[in-house]
């Protein structure tokens, strides 16, 4: 790698204006600690394998393949003859995208904000930070701008691909086969993508123009997913998300599933919450927090760059580090 690209490990201090300090001063763990009333949280320690890993997108995968078993020959068929081929790529894309996005955002803005299921709030990963509606209101119009300014063109371009590789609405429908070998590549490009792309981000002569604005979420959550520059967002959610179906030349079907799990998965991340069943957010969670550890979406680049980290590792270090220095006084 290059040095540019490897001095990014260490982000440069975070200096917030003043109006900034005072929109997101509940980031500070000493001002907004979670009520007692919510009851204890439990200590959230990532395991090697949680079925929360794999089990949502499991069920996802199970719907999808269900649903083209039972309707899927009918539904389609139906889909080609009411509509064109930019309202199916164009439009379908659009209704995926905003309907997974906003359905995820909106049942987490009420465990954050009504505080509803009350017993949810155990699973906090920072108890100490509470989200507020300044938090939210801000997000959601950066969120919407993203979208429309940054997301509809990259619709038109992503139109474009499509046609270009391959005809992507065709009437054989998409198998477990195609979608298994397909996302094989979905994966190593998303993570080849966004790792470098975000590492690069954290450059010093990048961040503080380009990706500060999603660090100012220190315990991050939910719709701050999309929360940042339109040019991160175009470069890190969007083009390594959308990339590998036109890649990998894969229908639209296929293409609908592969942003439904990857919006979920990003929203997922910046959730705040371990919750059971889901995948774990503790890697991106603790990137928020220390800002150098945990670039990728996966883990194979943190581990093969070394820049894996979390909250046991850096205890034990310090542990490790603090008892060398005891043997030395010694």
């Amino acid at each position: 790698m290059s040095d540019s690209v490897s001095a990014s490990a260490s982000a440069p201090v975070v200096t917030l204006r003043a109006s900034e300090e005072v929109k997101y001063k509940n980031n500070d763990p000493e001002q907004t600690p979670v009520p007692d009333e919510f009851g204890p949280t439990i200590q959230h320690i990532k395991a090697p394998f949680e079925i929360g890993d794999v089990f949502l997108y499991t069920v996802f995968i199970g719907l999808f393949f269900g649903g083209l078993h039972l309707y899927g020959e009918e539904f389609w068929s139906h889909i080609l003859a009411t509509y064109s081929r930019p309202e199916i790529i164009l439009g379908g894309s659009l209704i995926v995208s905003q309907v997974g996005f906003w359905f995820w955002v909106s049942l987490l803005a009420v465990l954050d904000l009504c505080h509803f299921p009350k017993s949810f709030w155990r699973y906090k990963i920072q108890p100490q930070k509470v989200p507020t509606w300044d938090w939210y209101t801000d997000a959601f119009w950066v969120a919407l701008q993203n979208q429309f300014l940054v997301g509809a063109p990259a619709g038109l371009l992503l139109y474009k691909a499509l046609e270009w590789r391959g005809n992507p609405i065709g009437m054989e429908l998409p198998t477990i086969w195609d979608l298994a070998r397909e996302s094989i590549g979905f994966l190593i490009i998303e993570e080849l993508g966004f790792y470098y792309g975000h590492r690069l981000l954290h450059h010093p002569r990048l961040y503080k123009r380009f990706h500060k604005k999603h660090h100012l979420f220190t315990a991050p959550i939910g719709i701050a997913a999309i929360y940042c520059h339109p040019l991160e967002h175009l470069m890190c959610n969007i083009t390594p998300l959308l990339l590998g179906p036109v890649v990998m030349k894969s229908h639209i079907l296929t293409l609908w599933l592969w942003i439904t799990i990857g919006q979920t998965n990003a929203i997922n991340s910046h959730c705040g919450f371990h919750l059971p069943l889901f995948p774990s957010p503790l890697a991106h969670d603790y990137h928020h927090e220390v800002f150098n550890k945990n670039f990728g979406t996966v883990g194979f680049l943190d581990w093969f760059h070394d820049t894996y980290g979390s909250r046991e590792l850096t205890n034990e270090k310090k542990m490790q580090r603090d008892a060398i220095a005891k043997a030395k006084k010694n």
